[in-house]
């Protein structure tokens, strides 16, 4: 991988290039800021500021792209005119960036009759492929006349407007030593576009799967959509998507118009839920993990006491090729009640939990660590109480063996019954840094009060954070290799400070 950093450091001396500091303030209401992490090999290489300045005319606005490299250090600027725009993705190879946008006054929000003239005008509603160079420069841009979804947008209390957006959103990823993939979806198609360093497009395919929700990801040359039909069923008042129904895409850049279908089920039939879909921090190759849902079950995961019947039978990790014929799974079930601790239901006898998984990935030694949340249970009279507490990591090896790998304290639940829905009681996110140089992960847990972060290869928490001290609100994300970004808003002073720590 061709790093961000190694470009840039020919443009700015060495002892610039320090961890640091900014703060950003709030601006006036015709002002506005969107902010993007760079990406290059799904790993982050920097950050991107996109703002709105003011009109240059009727139609039209003046917008500034500002660039920073992964210590938040500013590169450069580029400043052009165009009507309404909104940033939906970022991405970067070799020593070039791609922005893909909403090019559409539907995105502020139109009277009926501007609205009604969108749909008979193709050009009013597109959107755009920009490619820049880290010197500033636009090399090109790409656009084509896409049919938004509209909706209506209340504006005051007789008053409304119409807006729109993509039914599934631009989504931009470096294809290594090629160039750029794009996806998006519309209300009438779903495209896949492959675009070479210099911005000119080298092969366009509509994918004609039904899709509800889709990733892009690449790995090399290869390129996968990662698609989901969701089926829903009715739940009291709550409508709920199914959990299964994945298919991925593979495709090749060296042979763009071949196309190959995976069908995300075990051998027995059983529909798999993705957790992560990564590439692997050694080979370099995708992968996908998660839960391996119980069909008998296929509608209890939503109370503890679907949790407490085995919603699942185990964990799974599927290792992506070129083709579907490249695919290598690994399954772990614990429903026959092989695994030592854990019992057919999915609790890990010694610690009297059940984990709500949120995410997996691969470590260097081959292994993939499920990270979740613990639900402990205790029971008073023969009646059980749950309540959410540890932070969770099981370690499946390559061969298919699991393992409790460690639980560490964290924010804690009061308790509540068994028909309490798991996921308004959980208040867990996890976040995953590594640090390729030290061949080292760690899991930044944001919970209700504090932030965790935990080294996974060492099984110590390395800091603990709370969320608010006073005018100050603390979040923690993932930053470049072996780092965090701190986020700490003032309330008082209505301002963002930044900075790039490491761990």
């Amino acid at each position: 991988m061709k790093k961000f950093l190694f470009i840039i450091s020919c443009i700015m001396s060495a002892g610039v290039l320090q961890a640091q500091s900014k703060i950003f303030k709030e601006v006036g209401e015709e002002i506005s800021t969107q902010f993007k992490t760079i990406t290059q090999d799904n790993a982050l290489v920097g950050y991107l500021a996109f703002t709105k300045l003011e009109k240059s005319d009727a139609d039209s606005f003046n917008y500034r792209i500002s660039i920073m490299d992964e210590n938040l250090n500013d590169i450069g600027t580029v400043n052009f005119r165009q009507v309404n725009l909104y940033l939906q993705a970022v991405s970067f190879e070799k020593d070039v960036l791609s922005l893909g946008y909403i090019k559409s006054p539907m995105i502020a929000g139109v009277g009926r009759k501007e609205a009604r003239k969108a749909k008979k005008n193709e050009d009013y509603n597109t959107i755009m492929v920009q490619f820049v160079g880290l010197n500033g420069k636009i090399i090109n841009a790409y656009t084509k006349p896409v049919d938004l979804t509209t909706a209506v947008l209340v504006t005051g209390y007789f008053s409304t407007k119409q807006t729109g957006y993509l039914k599934h959103a631009l989504q931009i990823s470096n294809v290594a030593n090629t160039g750029f993939s794009v996806f998006y979806g519309d209300e009438k198609k779903n495209e896949l576009l492959l675009f070479d360093l210099k911005g000119n497009m080298i092969h366009e395919k509509t994918v004609s799967a039904e899709i509800s929700e889709c990733v892009l990801q690449t790995a090399g040359q290869n390129i996968y959509l990662l698609t989901k039909k969701n089926d829903h069923f009715n739940w009291g008042n709550y409508v709920v998507n199914f959990e299964g129904g994945y298919t991925v895409y593979m495709y090749n850049a060296g042979e763009p118009d071949a196309e190959y279908r995976y069908k995300l089920t075990d051998p027995h039939g059983n529909s798999l839920k993705v957790l992560s879909f990564d590439n692997d921090p050694v080979s370099g190759h995708a992968y996908l993990a998660g839960c391996v849902i119980n069909t008998s079950r296929y509608k209890d995961f939503i109370t503890a006491h679907d949790y407490s019947h085995a919603p699942y039978l185990g964990v799974f990790t599927l290792d992506l090729g070129k083709t579907d014929k490249d695919v290598k799974a690994t399954y772990s079930y614990w429903d026959k009640e092989t695994i030592p601790g854990l019992t057919k239901e999915g609790l890990f006898s010694d610690k009297d939990f059940y984990v709500k998984y949120h995410t997996a990935f691969r470590d260097f030694k081959g292994n993939t660590v499920f990270a979740g949340s613990a639900m402990a249970e205790k029971r008073l009279l023969g009646a059980a109480k749950y309540r959410m507490t540890d932070g969770v990591f099981v370690q499946q090896d390559a061969s298919g063996g699991l393992k409790l790998d460690n639980n560490i304290p964290c924010d804690e639940s009061a308790y509540f019954g068994p028909a309490a829905m798991v996921a308004e009681r959980d208040k867990k996110a996890f976040y995953k840094v590594v640090n390729l140089d030290a061949r080292t992960h760690y899991i930044v847990i944001d919970d209700e009060d504090n932030t965790y972060i935990y080294n996974v290869d060492g099984k110590k928490v390395m800091r603990t954070i709370q969320h608010k001290d006073g005018k100050i609100k603390t979040r923690v994300y993932p930053a470049k290799e072996g780092h965090v970004m701190v986020s700490e808003y003032n309330s008082r002073e209505k301002s963002t400070k930044l900075s790039i720590e490491a761990l």
